[in-house]
């Protein structure tokens, strides 16, 4: 019965592949890189972050995504990165990519900057037919029955203000709104990805010498979705330890644990379902793992955007 209905909503997102595609990430203050390009190479090191999503955690063939991402600053303001990514969303549809980012920083003053980002990003979809479970299986939309893969071009487009306690921007993913080359469904000219609009910030207060706060927040829509809205907040102590809430609008309530020993970097959520979907999909897990490269003979990375101060803050250490 599980495997139906998760196959039968499978088959509801095919529907219309003007719904939202790009894959989600509660942990998004965490590697902003993610979903701003902007981000490459403007902070003190050079972050690599693995991440990985169970989404509906319980159910055979659940939605999973994992990810790997990397950036780095280079001479003359410019910055680089890139993402690895598998999005698997049950089963009949899935997703893998590649994504290569530039980024040029502009200085506005002593401690604050503006960056702008633009990342490529090729991947194959793959919609399996064979994996469903329908009810009428002379349905136009699923005719032929079988498996199709297709390559995809397209692009990200990212801006970003920032200083060491606060940024701000937005992103545009799928900005070319490129043909899937699907040949599933009535109008095959219509399986295209739809262009998103991402826009956050988040601000660090600091308390003492010990703690600070961050609240951040993230709004994401579409020409065809209604607003999604993502509000966090962090606790942290002398960044070696943090936990945190996360509310996103009629849908989940999570809470965010994570810490850093020397380098390395552990963050995990988990989002309890607050929507009625609840009865199908209670809650979903997230965990990411970083190495944050420090870079203290690269003077010219003057700037950095908020985070670990693995390179100024000192630590203490019983």
């Amino acid at each position: 019965m599980k495997n139906t209905l998760l196959l039968v909503a499978t088959l509801l997102l095919m529907a219309d592949m003007q719904a939202q595609q790009i894959y989600r990430r509660t942990q998004f203050p965490f590697n902003t890189y993610l979903v701003n390009p902007a981000t490459a190479g403007t902070q003190l090191y050079s972050p690599i972050m693995a991440s990985y999503r169970n989404q509906w955690a319980g159910w055979d063939h659940a939605p999973k995504t994992m990810t790997l991402s990397g950036h780095t600053a280079l001479p003359k303001n410019i910055g680089v990165g890139g993402i690895a990514f598998n999005d698997d969303t049950g089963g009949a549809i899935a997703r893998t990519g590649l994504e290569l980012t530039g980024a040029y920083k502009i200085d506005l003053n002593n401690v604050d900057a503006v960056s702008f980002g633009l990342s490529g990003m090729i991947s194959q979809y793959k919609f399996d037919n064979s994996k469903l479970v329908v009810y009428d299986e002379s349905d136009l939309a699923l005719v032929p029955f079988e498996s199709e893969k297709h390559m995809n071009l397209d692009a990200t487009f990212g801006f970003l203000v920032y200083g060491p306690q606060y940024f701000f921007g937005f992103s545009i993913p799928q900005l070319i709104q490129s043909k899937l080359k699907l040949d599933s469904g009535v109008s095959p000219d219509d399986n295209r990805n739809s262009r998103h609009f991402l826009f956050m910030g988040s601000y660090k207060y600091i308390l003492d010498d010990y703690w600070d706060l961050q609240p951040a927040a993230l709004v994401k829509f579409t020409g065809n979705t209604p607003v999604q809205l993502d509000v966090h907040l962090k606790a942290n102590y002398a960044d070696l330890f943090w936990a945190g809430l996360s509310f996103r609008a009629k849908d989940a309530l999570a809470i965010m644990v994570g810490g850093q020993f020397y380098n390395m970097t552990l963050n995990y959520s988990y989002d309890l379902t607050t929507s009625n979907a609840a009865t199908f999909s209670p809650h979903t897990h997230e965990i990411s793992l970083g190495y944050l490269i420090p870079r203290k003979n690269a003077r010219f990375v003057n700037k950095s955007l908020l985070g670990p101060r693995i390179l100024e803050r000192s630590r203490i250490v019983n």
